[in-house]
């Protein structure tokens, strides 16, 4: 695919060519079964071509994404990092596409998840409140699941990475516990606004994936999340402490996971000693995600799931994968190149390409 002059750096694709294969594990201590789809660096045969159709289900509409990468392609030889992706809720694997092509393809292999219940074909309300808990387990167990599936899968160098309702599942999973008193204090002071929907259900939840039980995996190196939701659950005390690397992204007018509670909350409480604020100025909730299937055009509401009223989608695609690749690559691989472009001047950003786009840096 011909990259678009105004894109950064590392929107390119990478070196390796990228193999995707489709999984399913059971968790026997929750009797729960999970589908993964796993992107990996591959070797490809002469002739053969990294092409596939990814076929899911957004909202009440089947979706059939055109995809680069061959199915089942012999994986690379080597140790990669892993990244354990988390989608939205409701949500699917495939809505970050994109992007877990383009990471494998610069030496990551990208798993992402379908949370049982949280998906498009299986949401439920009781999974609103249980997915709480379950989500990060489900996150966990893959990190234990993977690399045993996939060779070349380094369980021992590991990033998350989760959009919106995912954001929140990616930091419990990397430690960052609930805490209720917290909670209770936001939804006082907002007039039980947004997550305090939870509030009645929390004692169990905090019970089971609180401070004491949310603790920090050495094996994971580095965090990403996406217009992450639900700060108003985790404990200030344990964002306060965390140590890993942080990068949040929000749009500053995000109506869902609202920029200033979600995305500003975390990234000014993270103790992070590296840790960086994407913000995307005007941006709703969508910016991250694919763009809109020709399926969906059709039907707005259908189309608004993946929708930017502002901002190019193909534009914002770029924006992430470039990002992505400079946060992990610097991370979970130790490149100084890929790190150099983490600074709030946007280096290797053509001239009037960084309107609307700020970088907030901390280390």
């Amino acid at each position: 695919m011909l990259n678009r002059p105004d894109a950064p750096p590392l929107a390119a694709r990478g070196s390796n060519q990228v193999g995707v294969k489709t999984i399913t594990i059971t968790d026997p201590s929750r009797k729960r079964d999970l589908t993964l789809e796993v992107w990996y660096p591959a070797t490809l045969a002469a002739g053969q071509l990294e092409q596939t159709i990814y076929d899911t289900t957004i909202g009440a509409l089947p979706i059939k994404l055109k995809g680069q990468a061959l199915r089942d392609a012999p994986a690379k030889i080597g140790k990669f990092p892993l990244i354990i992706l988390s989608h939205g809720q409701p949500g699917t694997r495939f809505m970050l596409s994109y992007l877990t092509e383009s990471l494998a393809s610069r030496g990551f292999v990208v798993a992402a998840l379908d949370h049982t219940g949280s998906t498009y074909s299986d949401i439920s309300q009781t999974a609103y409140v249980s997915s709480i808990v379950d989500r990060p387990l489900d996150v966990l167990f893959s990190l234990e699941m993977v690399p045993k599936q996939f060779p070349n899968a380094d369980g021992q160098n590991v990033g998350l990475m989760g959009y919106s309702y995912g954001g929140y599942t990616s930091l419990n999973a990397a430690g960052i516990g609930l805490s209720k008193a917290d909670l209770a204090a936001y939804c006082q002071a907002s007039n039980n606004e947004g997550p305090c929907f939870a509030l009645p259900y929390f004692d169990p939840l905090e019970a089971a994936r609180g401070m004491a039980q949310a603790k920090p995996d050495p094996r994971i190196k580095a965090v990403m999340v996406m217009a992450p939701y639900g700060a108003p659950w985790l404990s200030k005390a344990a964002l306060s402490a965390m140590q890993v690397p942080l990068f949040v992204a929000g749009g500053s007018a995000d109506d869902i996971a609202t920029y200033a509670r979600d995305a500003k909350t975390i990234f000014a409480t993270s103790g992070s000693k590296s840790k960086y604020l994407l913000t995307l100025e005007a941006a709703l909730h969508n910016p991250w995600v694919n763009p809109p299937p020709l399926e969906a055009r059709a039907d707005w509401g259908e189309y608004e799931r993946w929708s930017e009223p502002v901002w190019d989608k193909e534009r914002t695609n770029d924006l992430v994968k470039h990002f992505a690749a400079a946060f992990f690559g610097g991370f979970l691989q130790d490149s100084t190149d890929a790190k150099a472009f983490l600074a709030s001047d946007l280096p290797g950003f053509k001239p009037r390409t960084t309107v609307g786009v700020t970088l907030e840096v901390k280390k």
